[in-house]
């Protein structure tokens, strides 16, 4: 299978030859050199929940980039951080995968986002990589039961806090879907 291309900022710079960057998109460039990928934390403001997610593991490690979702931005980003070292170490994510690595010892499952959620979550990321689609997967936390959003019986932070993001956006409901 051949691997798909990067379109992003780094390797696709404006036609003018140069890269027409704002500040935050500057920014994110020089982390993904200097580090490989960023982590952008959103304080969901007019969002049931704040969220994270990673910028760059795309271009550095042709990895999905990891977005988290239901806990404080500080916090979501420590996971997608987590999870970055964990994949630039050797350790995939794969979908519908369980991983106890990337917070503090919790189960976290992985499930692959849709891309019509893209622009309503993830829109510095689309504009650092200029062509979508690029993957994005979503770490799910459990409560204290070790239940998920979609389990029987699942506390009801856990399950409004996090949008299912692997369903098509036009195919759900909720809270999350009133985010623009």
């Amino acid at each position: 299978m051949d691997e798909l291309p990067c379109f992003c900022l780094l390797c696709a710079p404006t036609e003018q030859g140069a890269p027409a960057w704002d500040e935050r998109d500057s920014r994110i460039a020089r982390s993904v050199e200097d580090h490989g990928w960023h982590v952008m934390g959103v304080a969901g403001d007019d969002a049931p929940g704040d969220w994270g997610y990673s910028i760059g593991l795309w271009h550095t490690l042709r990895s999905p980039e990891v977005s988290v979702f239901g806990l404080p931005s500080q916090t979501a980003m420590r996971v997608a951080n987590a999870a970055g070292a964990a994949i630039r170490d050797g350790d995939p994510l794969e979908p519908d995968q369980r991983r106890g690595d990337v917070l503090n010892g919790y189960d976290m499952a992985v499930r692959p986002v849709h891309p019509s959620w893209y622009p309503h979550f993830f829109g510095a990321g689309l504009d650092f990589y200029q062509t979508p689609p690029l993957p994005v997967t979503q770490l799910f936390w459990p409560d204290k039961a070790g239940r998920f959003p979609w389990d029987e019986g699942v506390d009801e932070r856990c399950r409004t806090g996090q949008p299912l993001l692997w369903i098509p956006r036009d195919e759900t409901t909720g809270p999350w879907t009133d985010v623009t």
